[in-house]
């Protein structure tokens, strides 16, 4: 009975973590991606930030943690540099069925227009920088951070905002960055 009672309360507080903003990487046998306080920092570990179209996804399962692989189509960059249809896949931890935690972006949906800060982790194949996306409602005039938990996200990355104050904030950060590449296809 009590090594039940242990087992049970080990459970809940490992739940407990998981449902929070903070994350344990041990319990969830996947490296926790670093927090970020504002878009600068987010955008210093990204190789590109780009308005992409999900397509299609599919789903592996590595030691019980589900990662999808999604196809992106690239519609325009905002910032660094891919080659000219290129093809793009990004690797996300969750999935439809199972949403990833806390810090991490939900799992991109085909059909829907994002804008997606990207590492480089091979020719072609990435993985989001960051919490979040901003997903486009169905004319492209807004953008609404798409995470999993947006209450964990700090202020200083909107929430809510046009492409055309993304893209000015995204200039502000080029400058203070010094990237020299914003925009090349």
């Amino acid at each position: 009975m009590r090594t039940h009672a242990w087992t049970l309360l080990g459970a809940l507080v490992v739940a407990g973590l998981l449902s929070g903003c903070v994350q344990d990487a041990s319990a969830a046998n996947f490296t926790v991606p670093e927090e970020y306080g504002t878009i600068e920092q987010l955008v210093a570990d990204a190789d590109v930030v780009a308005l992409v179209q999900a397509g299609s996804s599919a789903v592996d399962v590595v030691d019980r943690v589900p990662y999808t692989r999604t196809e992106l189509q690239l519609r325009k960059v905002l910032l660094g540099a891919v080659a000219k249809n290129a093809g793009l896949a990004v690797t996300q931890v969750g999935s439809a069925s199972s949403p990833p935690g806390a810090g991490l972006s939900s799992v991109l949906r085909d059909g829907h227009e994002y804008v997606v800060a990207l590492h480089r982790t091979a020719a072609g194949e990435f993985e989001v920088v960051g919490p979040g996306v901003w997903r486009a409602d169905t004319l492209g005039a807004s953008l609404t951070l798409y995470t999993a938990e947006p209450s964990c996200v700090p202020a200083a990355i909107p929430h809510v905002t046009t492409p055309w104050e993304l893209e000015v904030e995204l200039a502000k950060v080029k400058s203070v960055l010094d990237t020299s590449v914003i925009g090349r296809l």
